[in-house]
């Protein structure tokens, strides 16, 4: 019984170390926390971080699991997340989406789609955690 409580512990705290770490991340590379593409990346990149399948599938499993939470459209996330992507790619801050993003940086007219970075992110989160 120890254990299982021990093993849940360190699972609400890996969470909550996650979700700093993604507000971290987003937050350096330049996305204001006042847009609520913001708020709807943030809970796209745990969820893919915790479950890879999502990544695999963003219109049809990702999206309406994010619109589930907020109580809103998958058409709306995809929107909004789309337009916190577009702030960061224009006035974020270049040396964190370049250790992200490596040469796309480079092609001003080319951001990666929601899809992209969104899967981007996520597999170096997952990289960091070892998930």
């Amino acid at each position: 019984m120890e254990l299982l409580k021990m093993k849940i512990k360190d699972e609400v705290e890996q969470k909550k170390i996650l979700e700093k770490t993604v507000t971290d991340i987003i937050r350096q590379m330049g996305i204001p926390s006042h847009l609520k593409g913001y708020q709807y990346l943030r809970c796209a990149l745990i969820l893919c971080t915790e479950n890879s399948e999502m990544v695999t599938s963003i219109g049809n499993l990702l999206y309406p699991a994010v619109a589930k939470q907020f109580d809103t459209t998958p058409s709306r996330v995809n929107t909004n997340i789309a337009r916190a992507i577009e702030t960061a790619w224009d006035m974020g801050d270049s040396y964190v989406l370049r250790s992200y993003f490596g040469n796309m940086l480079d092609k001003v007219w080319k951001k990666p789609s929601a899809a992209e970075f969104i899967s981007t992110v996520a597999d170096a989160l997952r990289l960091r955690f070892k998930i």
